[in-house]
């Protein structure tokens, strides 16, 4: 695979891990825990279709840090890639305003 698929990504990855972490417990995205769990712990006051939306959001992100580990063999790196996209994408928000 190559380094423009790893940033892809990572970069979907970022996005979800930033929307997810605006409702609370971002530590807890890096590890894995349940949805339910996660829920739990960020306690936000949602709609059955919220719920549902945030469901589909974490299970994407699950599988994104999934496969990213697999690409690179290392939880840490995958987790680091990720960061790294936020980073990015925090730059670009910045650029705007």
């Amino acid at each position: 695979m190559t380094i423009d698929s790893l940033r892809l990504l990572a970069g979907s990855a970022a996005s979800l891990w930033q929307r997810l972490s605006q409702l609370g417990a971002p530590d807890l995205l890096s590890r894995r825990v349940s949805f339910e769990e996660w829920l739990t712990a960020a306690r936000p006051s949602l709609s059955s279709a919220d719920e549902q939306a945030l469901r589909r959001d974490y299970r994407r992100f699950t599988l994104l840090l999934t496969e990213l580990e697999m690409l690179t063999r290392s939880r840490e790196q995958a987790l680091a890639l990720i960061q790294d996209a936020m980073r990015h994408l925090d730059g670009d928000h910045s650029v705007g305003t």
